[in-house]
């Protein structure tokens, strides 16, 4: 899992021509982070889709279509599945331009015959989402993650445990889009996200009420979206270059620009507004199980904490810790969550996906530290690498370690300095 560190609310600010709000002073930028390999919290996977079966090879599939498309004509639905078999076959033997071009007259087809947003498409889009993803083409890969999104919501309802796949899939790729830095300018992809997950909310509520605990999955990721927010560093001159010409938001709208500036100026308060509806759904029904209250109280705790809050955070994990008193699993709940310094946030925020990143150095850090009842690394060292070998990445991990979060450990209920750890990061900048 990757971390950022946050920037304390009563810091002077800095001037940036670069930021879209240069009142705010940056965190760290996205290259200046370290992340725990073996966080035990974190199972990320890239998200892919599954590819679709082949029947035979490209060659046979060919000479087929061949024959259909003389016995019907050129435009004819007879014809889209064995262009979606064929462009199957092509991708498996990685011959993705031609895998694209096939799906893309597939696809085609079949708006001509059905309509232009009809479900039968979306497995091919998917595809097609692959094969460009194989060819680095990301910029029609967003194009076309877009795309998929608006069919699927066209045809799924908003609590529909598929239509929250669709919204989750659609967000992790607006996120790594954010981190890997695919546009000239980031912080549409921020506004997005905010607005993709706030909708989905509205709309779930709209049907089933503001209790609705089916609104929970599109607060939690609108809650995400605010870690994700808070350590935005400003915009780069030099975007990363995936291919030739890259998307240019240069002419996006002014109100755009003005949400996010929006958002940013309110992100604690709009982080914490979001935790608050949580726990009003929870605590609103009786047969909530004491230890989903808990965790939301932790899950307040933790964002208490990565804003430097710690009065506000000890608090909030005392209460959780007490909220599970009398649980019968209450022990190894307790010692999942607190025996041990967690690094913040504990959702997947920062963790890159598929696409490349902009890097200039990597390396592998191993230290040694407490960590203090306010979750600050405290009486670092460096175990790895030798100083002699890398004084860069000795001084950066020293330095990274500093301004990290962490939720602290409690001992019955109370928070103590935690005994010295060893953990290994890896580190970039």
């Amino acid at each position: 899992m990757l971390f950022c560190c946050s920037t304390a609310l009563a810091e002077a600010p800095i001037v940036s021509s670069h930021s879209v709000s240069p009142e705010f002073p940056p965190a760290t930028t996205y290259g200046s982070t370290m992340y725990r390999n073996d966080d035990p919290r974190t199972h990320y996977e890239p998200r892919r889709f599954m590819p679709i079966d082949v029947s035979a090879p490209a060659e046979v599939l060919l000479q087929q279509l061949w024959l259909t498309e003389n016995k019907v004509g050129a435009y004819a639905s007879e014809l889209v599945p064995e262009l979606r078999e064929l462009g199957a076959a092509l991708f498996a033997d990685g011959q993705y331009p031609d895998a694209i071009d096939t799906y893309r007259r597939a696809i085609h087809l079949l708006r001509v015959n059905e309509g232009l947003n009809t479900e039968d498409q979306t497995g091919m889009v998917e595809q097609l989402i692959e094969a460009y993803y194989e060819i680095g083409d990301f910029i029609s890969a967003d194009d076309q993650q877009q795309y998929l999104f608006r069919v699927r919501k066209q045809h799924l309802d908003p609590s529909d445990p598929e239509m929250l796949a669709a919204v989750e899939q659609l967000a992790d790729w607006h996120r790594t889009a954010y981190l890997s830095q695919l546009d000239r300018f980031r912080y549409p992809r921020i506004v997005d996200l905010i607005d993709l997950y706030a909708d989905m909310a509205d709309a779930v509520e709209d049907d089933e009420g503001e209790l609705s605990r089916n609104r929970l999955p599109y607060l939690e990721g609108k809650l995400r979206t605010e870690y994700l927010l808070s350590v935005y560093p400003g915009e780069s001159e030099e975007p990363l270059q995936v291919e030739a010409e890259q998307r240019n938001n240069a002419d996006l709208p002014d109100l755009k620009k003005l949400r996010f500036v929006g958002f940013r100026s309110d992100n604690y308060r709009h982080g914490l507004g979001t935790i608050r509806e949580m726990r009003k759904i929870l605590e609103s029904d009786p047969n909530t199980p004491a230890r989903e209250i808990a965790e939301v109280m932790v899950r307040q705790g933790d964002w208490y904490q990565w804003h430097r809050r710690y009065a506000q955070a000890i608090r909030l994990y005392r209460s959780a810790w007490e909220a599970m008193s009398g649980q019968p699993d209450a022990d190894n709940w307790r010692q999942a969550h607190f025996s041990n310094p967690l690094e913040l946030p504990s959702e997947v925020v920062f963790q890159p996906g598929r696409m490349p990143l902009r890097l200039y150095h990597g390396a592998e850090v191993r230290a040694r530290f407490a960590v203090t009842r306010h979750g600050e690394a405290h009486d670092i060292e460096i175990l790895s690498p030798d100083r002699a070998d890398d004084q860069p990445a000795v001084t950066r991990g020293y330095k990274y370690l500093r301004d990290m979060r962490f939720r602290p450990r409690l001992e019955e209920g109370a928070v103590v300095t935690a005994a010295p750890i060893e953990r290994t990061y890896s580190i970039r900048y």
